[in-house]
């Protein structure tokens, strides 16, 4: 299974070095930003006194290492007794309240004893356990988004206050800052003191940088939710979690749909140009059966995509019918010899395999148009149906049997896209409505027709590396 705890970990890491984002020499200087922050804090002139020791590591030159004080203000929560809690009185939220990085407002306390203003919390306050029994909760912590001056906070509890929320509340879930007050020695207390929110070393990028590493986490975190979701359903079946990962790419929800990547309809006029191409060069003919799109589409896709259909992905050919490709037209590998390819090299993933051969007489005269190119793609058609390979480079000059569908993929569809959907598209139509196994692949009509969600070239290549990292992760 996919550990998520980890990749989040990783991803934190990584936003904390700078190497989430790219840097851009128009930001303004991290420098500046905290100078100005600190003379507001501390009323004096920011010092930055970080001492070789506390940097842990090399950060981008247009960022600076700082301490929590230099960029926001801390208070510890209030202390009240049993008499205190009423029915009418103040609300105030504790450790128990922040669960999953949220504040959960469902378990709250009232308390009527006098509260400090210093003990209220503000929009956008960091709450943070500072001092648990167990020690795995103390460190956590929420942003408040409710209304200021309503909500307090209890003993034990402490606010971080700053400008730089979003940053600096990821910051606090990474173990850069956790390593100031985590301890595994059983005697020793974890807490998170006055001092530690006071004096912990933070690298602080531009604020314009923090923007794009704030986007970039929560993009990632919000796929890592999904994944995390989906492995709890299907904790116990793995070629389903597979599928429905599957499911979600091909739907655009994990990946980010970028304004530079343009738009599919620009990319289809390109389509359609590369797929004439293709019949021209293959010796094919023109689809006069693929219909227009309607609005009964599958699913809903992201603004920038288009639904278009299946036989406008490319060009597609079946093996050659019954007498014309039979056992006894097959004669021995020479240099004479063109190969016939089967199902066995789709289902296998090898197009090495295979002993039949016809003459290249033969293949000239009648088996031209069956001809496999390097990059096309086969599919099995008969028994074991909706295998697929694409031919590599190496492959010998042959061609397809009976058994088998070509598929020549338009060079603006990224062939990897292309098979992700194409897989589960056929697969999730392998069976009837009785749940037997349907032994044929669909006729032309109906295969071309299916429906194709069309996003830009570059989101189809992040679909495919998304996918393929993801995917990679599970154990088989």
């Amino acid at each position: 299974m996919i550990d998520t705890k980890a990749i989040r970990n990783r991803i934190l890491i990584l936003a904390l070095r700078g190497q989430l984002t790219e840097q851009n020499p128009l930001d303004t200087s991290a420098s500046e930003l905290v100078a100005s922050l600190s003379e507001k804090l501390n009323a004096k002139p920011f010092n930055n006194n970080i001492s070789e020791d506390e940097i842990l590591y090399e950060i981008p030159d247009s960022w600076v290492w700082c301490r929590l004080s230099d960029v926001g203000t801390t208070n510890i929560g209030l202390t009240y007794h049993p008499e205190d809690i009423s029915k009418e009185g103040v609300i105030v939220a504790r450790s128990s309240n922040i669960i999953n990085g949220k504040i959960d407002y469902s378990d709250l306390v009232r308390v009527t004893c006098p509260i400090r203003e210093n003990q209220f919390l503000d929009t956008n306050d960091i709450l943070i356990c500072a001092r648990n029994g167990s020690k795995s909760l103390v460190g956590k912590c929420a942003i408040y988004d409710g209304n200021p001056n309503s909500v307090a906070f209890g003993a034990f509890m402490a606010v971080f206050r700053t400008p730089l929320f979003r940053y600096v509340h990821y910051y606090f879930n990474t173990s850069v800052f956790k390593r100031n007050f985590s301890s595994d020695d059983s005697k020793q207390i974890n807490q998170v003191t006055q001092a530690i929110l006071k004096q912990s070393a933070i690298p602080i990028p531009p604020i314009e940088e923090q923007k794009r590493i704030v986007e970039k986490i929560e993009q990632a975190f919000s796929v890592l939710d999904t994944i995390d979701e989906l492995q709890a359903r299907y904790a116990d079946n793995l070629t389903a979690l597979k599928s429905k990962l599957i499911d979600l790419a091909i739907r655009g929800k994990l990946t980010e749909q970028l304004p530079e990547d343009g738009t599919a309809e620009e990319l289809y006029q390109q389509v359609q140009s590369d797929k004439t191409d293709i019949i021209i060069t293959r010796k094919g003919r023109k689809d006069n059966n693929i219909l227009s799109v309607d609005e009964n589409v599958p699913f809903d896709i992201p603004e920038n995509w288009k639904w278009i259909r299946f036989g406008e992905t490319g060009f597609f050919r079946k093996g050659p019918f019954g007498s014309s490709l039979t056992k006894s037209m097959f004669v021995p590998k020479s240099e004479n010899t063109v190969k016939v390819y089967q199902q066995q090299h789709a289902i296998k993933k090898d197009h090495t395999l295979g002993t039949y051969y016809i003459t290249k007489e033969y293949f000239d005269t009648s088996m031209k148009g069956f001809e496999v190119m390097p990059g096309d793609i086969i599919v099995s058609c008969a028994g074991t149906i909706g295998e697929t390979y694409i031919m590599p480079e190496a492959i010998e000059c042959g061609i397809i049997n009976q058994a088998l569908m070509r598929i020549t993929v338009v060079p603006s569809i990224d062939k990897r896209f292309f098979l992700y959907y194409f897989d589960s598209q056929l697969k999730s139509r392998a069976k009837d409505g009785n749940g037997m196994a349907i032994t044929n692949i669909p006729p032309f009509d109906v295969l071309k027709n299916l429906y194709f969600p069309l996003p830009p070239l570059a989101e189809q290549k992040r679909v495919v590396t998304k996918l393929d990292d993801v995917l990679k992760m599970i154990e088989v």
